[in-house]
């Protein structure tokens, strides 16, 4: 998945963006950080991060009335610290939202929302988790600056999680059910 993830990256850097921004297509990464934690723990060997870093591509298509359809793949790495300065655990995220944008010219104001799945990953040394998949949904808002062809996007994100099959045994660890992600879009 990493290299399938830098091949995108490198797309989305060399591609032009003054000719790429009048096509209904958008290609870009997205950057940020998780303003509280994905997963809640007991107190073990293995203890949520407060902060994970996020980053991913993301493929938009833009369609008239100010609309466009965002599928992201979102990586969330180092989700556990193992209190020796090691992290473990990792998380994808793949939400599909429908935006709706305010043309105000270069400066847009939008909101978002759509389901989205994730899967926590890496898990190998964390023993306490059997099931590792989550359905919700993601909810947003933010600006687009438009800069000669290169869109700038930062947003808060909310990432609610309808059903979940995170499970432990002993109770140790446990998805939330809510979570709040500050992020920037750079794209094309």
């Amino acid at each position: 998945m990493l290299k399938t993830f830098w091949t995108l990256l490198v797309c989305a850097v060399l591609g032009c963006a003054t000719r790429a921004a009048a096509q209904p297509l958008g290609l870009g990464i997205k950057l940020g950080s998780t303003l509280t934690n994905a997963v809640t723990s007991v107190e073990t060997a293995s203890v949520p991060n407060r902060h994970t870093f996020i980053v991913g591509p993301y493929l938009e298509m833009r369609l008239p009335l100010g609309f466009s359809i965002e599928a992201d793949a979102l990586y969330y790495p180092g989700l556990f610290s193992n209190g020796m300065g090691g992290s473990t655990g990792s998380l994808w995220q793949f939400p599909v939202l429908l935006k709706f944008g305010l043309p105000l010219g270069p400066i847009k104001p939008y909101i978002e929302g759509g389901p989205a799945y994730s899967h926590l990953s890496d898990v190998a040394k964390v023993l306490d988790v059997l099931h590792t998949d989550n359905y919700g949904i993601t909810l947003g808002a933010g600006i687009e600056i438009n800069i000669h062809g290169l869109r700038i996007s930062p947003e808060v994100r909310y990432n609610g999680v309808l059903w979940s099959s995170v499970k432990s045994p002993a109770g140790l660890f446990t998805a939330k059910h809510d979570q709040a992600v500050l992020q920037v879009g750079i794209g094309f």
